[in-house]
């Protein structure tokens, strides 16, 4: 299991290798329940983490509007 520290400098494709790795590690199904718990919770973790990501980049995005203004989305 991959227990690396949580590091505030990880960017959005980080945390999606991240997740891809915890889906990989559980399908292998030679874990035991505590250790599949565990990665659901880290996982979880991963995907709260790049969705916050996700939100803070898309109310950055600059939208041209039709009067050709920029406005932010």
């Amino acid at each position: 299991m991959n227990q690396e520290p949580e590091r505030k400098d990880i960017s959005v494709e980080e945390h999606f290798s991240r997740i891809e790795e915890t889906i990989e590690q559980m399908e292998q199904g030679d874990i035991s329940l505590n250790q599949s718990f565990a990665l659901y919770q880290n996982g979880i973790k991963e995907i709260k983490a790049v969705n916050e990501m996700l939100d803070a980049m898309e109310k950055q995005i600059l939208v041209i509007s039709q009067e050709g203004n920029l406005e932010e989305f």
